[in-house]
């Protein structure tokens, strides 16, 4: 043991006075091992810095191929997709659809054919298969022709047989055509219905793909960039087919998944960076771009070889750095202060963003409400909101453009704008309308908005609602899951004429609506996999039973679990209702029907007295609950049948000893009195507008007032708490 001490000693002796003797060698030493692991640190920061730039260039890249290719079909998915509604407009007339054929070809130049295939024996005068086609011959002639007649059997055509089947629109596989050039074409489809909504045949159009090849050619940033546009079923759409490309779809294949990036080694020995992404829309095609290592990181490579003089300059600058780091520092502080001032606004700017959104649980019983919102960054450009007037839930769920700061800023314009545009407006459609109207002002920015508004009729389970280009809501009735049929709009804030149109269905007791932005769908992990649509329904299936806030926790920890410690890309937003409508369960039950006649006043107040005499009610409270009915009923006398015409008023009264409701039903026209906006008693008798008295009224006398337009009749509730 002290032999060993002993030895050490020695060692370390040796070394230090070899340190004194030689402090400039030593010096120059830990210097140039300083800088080799310096050169180290910046080629690896160096390697890390290209491989994001290659990313972020091949991402711009294929972005723009991707909205070229995008844009192009879009014009042939919207012109066929209106056709549809034109053709089932027009099923009468067999004839006028070689006319129509020929008119779709003449203002599409892109179409190479277009035509309408029917089901078999549809027009059984016409033949077994009907089928008007128009093709494009030498140019500009365009021939039309009936190709049924000709023996060919559209019902075992890929763009015939997909949308009859699945009753979806559908671009086929691509194909060669039938006439000289043998070029390549694809077909897109979309389902003809006939009033019964029962679908009788299909509109298409075929599109050459010769186009494709110039896109996928556009400039390139790297000259080794291979581009290929393949079908779901990697069917080759644009490019040319070469080993490395085989080996990539071989992966692909295997992955079965749409979207991503990953390196490749050939089996000549080259590294590919392999980009990969769905073209989207109705289509299921990928674009495919493959780079080879060698060009994005040869040069750096060549240069780990010539590191020897930027060594020796390295020296030369290693004091420099130190007189100027004293300057830096003093920099760094002002930066971080700075730093820190923006982060507390950021905060503070979160907390407001919070507070926008609703608070508490919600004052109602025949409907359960949970939502969340986690932005991106500090602030964000996600929506929702929801609060109950008349008896009615509006609801909404929106995403903006973008995200951070500007979005936050739009985000908090759409919120107030919705609030007030649903103050006293219960048509979805219109308050939509009315949002994008003030959105488009001054949008100088471009920026827009995807929205989905809803608005709830509680006691009955109608829901009304308009889509703004926001992905449709889920609805889950009867441990059944489906995507809620929603029709085609532009986002808020592009176009400010756009004419927005409202849906509606009936929601079972205990239905569960699911909203969501693309947050959700599109969150990725650090494999850039997005969770995607089929994850969520798959989660929401494990969900029955629960309340809205046990969905959100179990779908937020699913989502936590996908991601990991993946950066979040997008505000993650979702608002689910479950509707739980409550019994009315009537002891007293009174019935008066009169004619909308102004002297049938006296015998509707007897049948207030004798009613509320029964329920034994405080003279007071009678009086003002007379006041208050015969307000509406005086209403429904003056305005709800022209001039000249009779016709009845029912008044329903039930009471469940709790609560008091009022029902006043009309066959008259449409009219809505709380939409109206109530008097401002404030201003003078001069100053203030005519009408609104009435409802103000109802409001302050009464605890709630529902309006409801059911099967022709106007129902107009009223319910006053008893006890």
């Amino acid at each position: 043991m002290n032999k060993t001490v002993a030895t050490h000693n020695g060692w370390w002796k040796r070394f230090n006075r070899f340190m004194k003797a030689n402090t400039s060698l030593t010096v120059i030493i830990s210097a140039v091992l300083l800088l080799e692991l310096m050169t180290g640190i910046m080629f690896y920061a160096a390697q890390n810095f290209i491989q994001r730039t290659m990313e972020r260039m091949v991402d711009v890249e294929m972005n723009a191929i991707y909205l070229c290719i995008r844009n192009k079909l879009a014009n042939v998915e919207v012109t066929i997709d209106n056709m549809s509604w034109v053709v089932s407009e027009g099923l009468e007339e067999p004839s006028w659809m070689f006319d129509l054929s020929k008119r779709m070809l003449k203002n599409n130049a892109s179409f190479w054919g277009s035509g309408v295939a029917f089901v078999p024996n549809y027009y059984s005068k016409r033949g077994k298969f009907f089928e008007p086609y128009a093709v494009r011959r030498g140019g500009d002639t365009i021939m039309t022709l009936q190709v049924g007649s000709l023996g060919v059997d559209p019902t075992k055509k890929e763009y015939y047989t997909v949308p009859v089947e699945r009753g979806v629109s559908h671009w086929s596989e691509p194909y060669e055509n039938h006439t000289d050039d043998k070029s390549i074409i694809t077909t897109y489809s979309t389902p003809i219905r006939n009033e019964h909504n029962r679908i009788v045949g299909v509109v298409f159009a075929d599109i050459a793909t010769n186009w494709l090849e110039d896109v996928m050619n556009e400039e390139k940033v790297y000259e080794s960039t291979q581009r290929f546009l393949v079908t779901g079923h990697y069917n080759m759409l644009a490019g040319k087919v070469n080993p490395a490309f085989k080996e990539v779809l071989q992966i692909l294949k295997a992955d079965n998944d749409k979207d991503g990036y990953f390196m490749m080694t050939s089996k000549d020995g080259v590294k590919h960076h392999v980009f990969y992404t769905p073209v989207g829309g109705k289509t299921d095609w990928v674009l495919i771009n493959i780079v080879d290592d060698g060009e994005v990181f040869g040069r750096l490579r060549s240069m780990q070889m010539m590191m020897l003089l930027p060594l020796i300059i390295g020296l030369f600058f290693a004091w420099l750095i130190v007189w100027r780091s004293s300057n830096n520092l003093k920099n760094l502080k002002r930066v971080n202060a700075e730093k820190e001032r923006i982060d507390s606004e950021l905060q503070m700017a979160s907390q407001i963003q919070q507070s926008m959104l609703p608070q508490g649980e919600l004052d109602a019983e025949d409907a359960e409400l949970a939502g969340f919102l986690k932005p991106a960054r500090e602030v964000g450009g996600d929506i929702y909101d929801y609060f109950i007037r008349d008896g009615k839930l509006f609801f909404c769920i929106g995403d903006v453009s973008g995200k951070g700061a500007p979005s936050a800023i739009l985000m908090a314009v759409i919120h107030a704008l919705f609030r007030s545009a649903s103050a006293y407006e219960s048509n979805p459609a219109r308050i939509m309308q009315t949002i994008n109207e003030t959105a488009c002002r001054g949008n100088d920015t471009n920026m827009f908005v995807t929205m989905f508004i809803g608005v709830l009729d509680l006691p009955t389970g109608n829901l009304r609602y308009c889509d703004a280009g926001h992905d449709a809501p889920i609805i889950m009735e009867n441990g059944e899951y489906k995507m809620i049929d929603v029709a085609t709009h532009l986002p808020l804030g592009v176009f400010d004429d756009v004419q927005y149109g409202v849906q509606s269905l009936t929601l079972q007791p205990d239905s569960i609506i699911f909203l969501y932005t693309d947050g959700l769908t599109e969150a990725k992990n650090r494999a850039r996999r997005q969770f995607g649509l089929k994850r969520v329904q798959d989660v929401l299936e494990d969900c029955t039973g629960q309340n809205p806030h046990e969905i959100l926790e179990t779908i937020t920890k699913t989502v936590d679990g996908f991601v990991k410690n993946a950066e979040q890309s997008d505000d993650l937003t979702m608002l689910v209702i479950r509707y739980t409508p409550q019994q009315f369960e009537s002891t007293l039950t009174e019935t008066l029907t009169i004619k909308n006649d102004i002297r049938a006043i006296k015998q509707f107040s007897d049948f207030m007295k004798s009613a509320t005499a029964k329920l034994d009610i405080d003279a007071s409270l009678a009086k003002k609950l007379q006041l208050a009915v015969e307000e509406a009923v005086v209403n429904v006398i003056d305005y709800a049948y022209p001039m000249g015409t009779e016709g009845d008023i029912t008044i329903n009264m039930l009471s469940d000893g709790h609560s008091l409701h009022f029902q006043i039903i009309d066959e008259g026209v449409a009219f809505d009195p709380t939409s109206r906006q109530k008097a401002d008693t404030t201003l003078s008798a001069e100053d203030r507008q005519i009408g609104g008295l009435g409802i103000l009224l109802l409001r302050e006398l009464m605890d709630s007032i529902n309006y409801e337009r059911t099967d022709g009749k106007n129902v107009l509730t009223l319910i006053k708490k008893l006890k």
